[in-house]
């Protein structure tokens, strides 16, 4: 059985189809930034006193240690910065830089304009039944 014989095959092949053509996207922003750290820093963008790692990992539905990876690459690359979480004890909050916020705004309009893209051929109602077994199916594995 091949994997697009399948919902779930075709589900995953479609997902790592766009996340090739976001990388793709992003790269050509910033070669040093990736889609994951573009998806980081739309999240912190809409965040004025910055996330906390497990916030971020839990939005993104990314292990805490994937999320400290990316955090740590955005650092090197001066796309973000941690303070002490004003409210939380020991927590940190990552927030963007001005770098980051620059560099946000970019590639962040290139996802936009990508994940905005249906693909032609569809009709209205096609899209919705879509959308509703995309979100039953995502629903099924968080």
């Amino acid at each position: 059985m091949l994997m697009n014989d399948t919902l779930l095959g075709l589900i995953w092949n479609t997902s790592r189809a766009v996340q090739n053509k976001a990388q793709s996207t992003v790269g050509q922003v910033s070669p040093e930034l990736n889609a994951e750290q573009t998806l980081m820093l739309m999240l912190l963008k809409e965040e004025e006193d910055g996330l906390r790692p497990i916030d971020i990992a839990e939005r993104l539905m990314r292990s805490k240690s994937s999320v400290t990876s990316i955090i740590k690459t955005a650092q090197r690359h001066g796309l973000v910065a941690t303070r002490p979480h004003p409210h939380k004890g020991n927590s940190k909050c990552v927030h963007l830089t001005k770098k980051g916020v620059m560099v946000c705004n970019s590639a962040g309009n290139n996802i936009h304009s990508l994940l905005a893209e249906v693909p032609q051929g569809l009709t209205d109602k096609e899209v919705e039944t879509c959308r509703k077994v995309l979100e039953v199916t995502l629903n099924c594995y968080r």
